[in-house]
């Protein structure tokens, strides 16, 4: 999903919990926006390139014009049921986390919402779990 909608988002979050929580609500958009990162290090790690303008076009522009296929099947740290998890917990102990993950969670669902729409299946896996025991069983 292209960051400026992310980014927006977040925003508007942010703005809503503004007089409640003050400027910590900057985490909010923290969470909405830089969890992406795990994208660049994919592709940095993948291509080592640390062209950003090219982990961009490889995942919007190259990724739709080939169906994704490029990156079906990649894990993304940030993206997976076990980081949500974390964070959820964390929340429960600390403010900060708690607004990081307001972030965090719309950033998920604008991220369902877009493979929904466009790519109309899940194209990275969401378990780190998932993805191991998956990749243990290929390569044996």
């Amino acid at each position: 999903m292209n960051m400026l909608i992310h980014g927006l988002a977040s925003i508007i979050i942010a703005a809503v919990a503004y007089p409640f929580y003050g400027w910590n609500v900057s985490l909010i958009v923290a969470g909405g926006v830089l969890i992406d990162i795990d994208h660049y290090v994919w592709y940095i790690l993948k291509y080592g390139k640390l062209s950003m303008a090219g982990c961009y076009r490889h995942f919007m522009v190259d990724g739709k014009a080939n169906d994704f296929k490029d990156v079906t099947g990649i894990i993304l740290i940030f993206h997976t049921i076990e980081f949500l998890a974390a964070m959820l917990i964390l929340s429960g102990f600390s403010l900060f986390a708690f607004l990081f993950a307001m972030g965090v969670l719309a950033h998920y669902l604008l991220d369902l919402l877009w493979l929904y729409l466009y790519p109309k299946r899940f194209i990275c896996n969401h378990s780190i779990i998932h993805w191991i025991y998956k990749n243990k069983i290929q390569k044996v």
